[in-house]
């Protein structure tokens, strides 16, 4: 593969027809100018198989087990900068991208060398007049938890193009910044699912780097179902975060075992316990077990 200034990295995980949907899209888009990589965290044979028989092998990797979110997407990462890669762009196999939205988010990292990394607007799939996303926040006061910035919303409802006011960016479509990589370091491989990007780009604003979102750029994706697995390491990654930036830890782990308790308390009062109960209660017991 000849060298290139960008390198897509898509993460498959039992998702083939999603990722090669996405795989020929950015081809036909971007034939010349951009490398891309779609990196396999040991999906099941039928899914192999699929991205074997549609995606030519010098385009692929194959994990020998799931590495989750960080760990799949650095082997990934360190091919491209083995590659000399001045950008890297990491991309869920759901996303869906607009035509100039690489163009768009390669200039804002151009013009801007402060930045660690851009993202774009995010838009759903299955309502595309409807923001899912621009750009991340972190509420880490009464009951800590991240926020869409502008969820819900519609696509006319915003005037700010530019948006620096962000804690970090959606990690399923993000344009990394190289140099900002190799001061900041690689993806933390701490949390397997969730928070990953979270961690990275508050690692990159402690220090100095800025983050951005601009909503010119456009991507598309599906809304999922949360169900344990989100609830388990939302859970526990929450905690794992707070506890290693110092971020209202031991608030956090009272309110999660207090809602634990609670919630115990009704069930044997005769009530239903609330969805994914014990989900949540291996990750609040996981998330204060962990050490990071």
């Amino acid at each position: 593969m000849k060298k290139k200034r960008i390198y897509a990295i898509i993460l498959n995980y039992n998702s083939a027809d999603e990722s090669i949907r996405l795989f020929k899209d950015l081809r036909n888009l971007h034939p010349n100018d951009l490398g891309i990589l779609v990196i396999d965290n040991s999906s099941n044979p039928t899914e192999r198989t699929k991205l074997e028989d549609k995606i030519p092998q010098k385009y692929l990797i194959f994990n020998s087990k799931n590495r989750g979110y960080a760990g799949g997407n650095n082997v990934g990462i360190e091919h491209a900068l083995e590659k000399n890669a001045e950008y890297i762009w990491i991309l869920n196999p759901d996303i869906r991208i607009e035509n100039t939205s690489l163009l768009i988010l390669k200039e804002t990292l151009e013009k801007d060398k402060t930045l660690a990394a851009v993202g774009p607007r995010i838009i759903k799939r299955e309502n595309p007049d409807t923001i899912f996303s621009d750009g991340e926040l972190i509420d880490t006061s009464i009951n800590f938890h991240t926020i869409h910035k502008n969820f819900n919303k519609k696509i006319n409802s915003q005037s700010v193009i530019l948006d620096y006011d962000i804690d970090y960016i959606d990690g399923s479509c993000i344009l990394f910044n190289s140099q900002a990589i190799k001061k900041v370091g690689r993806i933390s491989e701490d949390y397997f699912l969730y928070f990953e990007e979270t961690d990275w780009c508050t690692r990159a604003k402690r220090l100095g780097w800025k983050l951005a979102v601009n909503r010119r750029a456009l991507a598309n994706n599906l809304t999922s179902e949360k169900k344990e697995t989100y609830h388990y390491f939302y859970t526990r990654n929450k905690l794992l975060f707070s506890k290693k930036f110092d971020l209202n830890y031991e608030s956090l782990k009272k309110r999660e075992i207090k809602t634990i308790v609670n919630e115990l308390r009704s069930r044997l009062k005769g009530e239903y316990l609330k969805p994914y109960f014990f989900s949540r209660l291996k990750g609040l017991i996981a998330g204060i077990t962990q050490k990071i």
